[in-house]
């Protein structure tokens, strides 16, 4: 057992342990204009201990969780009607498409012509990055549900919120997680980018300033930082998930046989 622990442990461990080897090899070449762990690691403890860290990251959370909060909420109210109406899709699905087509910076140019920096922005750019593909990946999961089902609910006239509860949940579930998976992996990048053009505090203001002073280790610790906290919500939310489903669906195939 112990073997096994530790065999998965080093599997684990190796590639992290490649990426930090190849990181300093290329800071070891190219000097302070690419910092290496060490340099990089001592200016997030510093950001640490200043309380500067903590504050512009919850900030930048708050806004890419709102966006993203908004974007999945929107996405389960217009998919759902939308996956049991097809024509209304079929309308709708070039529009999502356009503005799943455009790229945050327009969006980010957009926005700040007309709110100006500030938090909305952000929160209005991650809506528009999220929404398109999990609204379309929510209504094409309600399009495959069973309608045998729906037909034997709606005869047997059970309650439209108990149709919901336990057919159309369960069954656009594993479309929901990676709707979820999707928007995780793209939130913090885009809340950052909209901070580095338009805001005044958070994470991506941060790395604007650093850039601009060439404080390259401070550029460094930042990007640091995204890069974990996206790393964290993968590994710490949506692998959970995903498995938690698949442990399910495997558990209901087997009772069904």
């Amino acid at each position: 057992m112990r073997t096994l622990v530790n065999n998965g442990l080093v599997r684990r461990l190796a590639p992290l342990a490649l990426l930090l080897g190849l990181w300093w090899l290329v800071s070891w070449r190219w000097g302070v204009l690419f910092p290496g762990p060490a340099a990089t690691g001592a200016e997030v403890l510093a950001l640490v201990r200043s309380g500067e860290l903590w504050r512009h990251l919850c900030l930048t959370m708050f806004r890419g969780g709102a966006g993203l909060l908004l974007g999945l909420a929107a996405a389960l109210l217009l998919g759902v009607p939308c996956g049991f109406l097809r024509p209304v899709m079929a309308l709708l699905t070039p529009l999502v498409t356009a503005m799943q087509s455009c790229p945050p910076i327009i969006w980010i140019s957009i926005l700040l012509v007309w709110l100006r920096a500030g938090n909305t922005v952000p929160m209005l750019v991650v809506f528009a990055a999220v929404f398109p593909a999990c609204f379309l990946n929510v209504a094409q999961g309600v399009s495959g549900l069973d309608r045998r089902l729906l037909e034997m609910a709606r005869v047997y006239r059970i309650p439209r919120a108990a149709v919901f509860r336990r057919i159309v949940l369960p069954g656009i579930a594993r479309f929901t997680v990676a709707s979820l998976s999707f928007a995780l992996g793209i939130t913090w990048k885009v809340t950052a980018t909209a901070e580095f053009f338009g805001a005044p505090s958070g994470v991506g203001e941060r790395i604007y300033w650093s850039y601009r002073a060439l404080e390259m280790p401070r550029l460094f610790a930042w990007t640091a930082v995204i890069v974990a906290v996206g790393m964290a919500l993968e590994m710490g939310v949506v692998h959970p998930l995903r498995e938690a489903l698949d442990h399910e669906r495997g558990g209901g195939g087997g009772d069904s046989a």
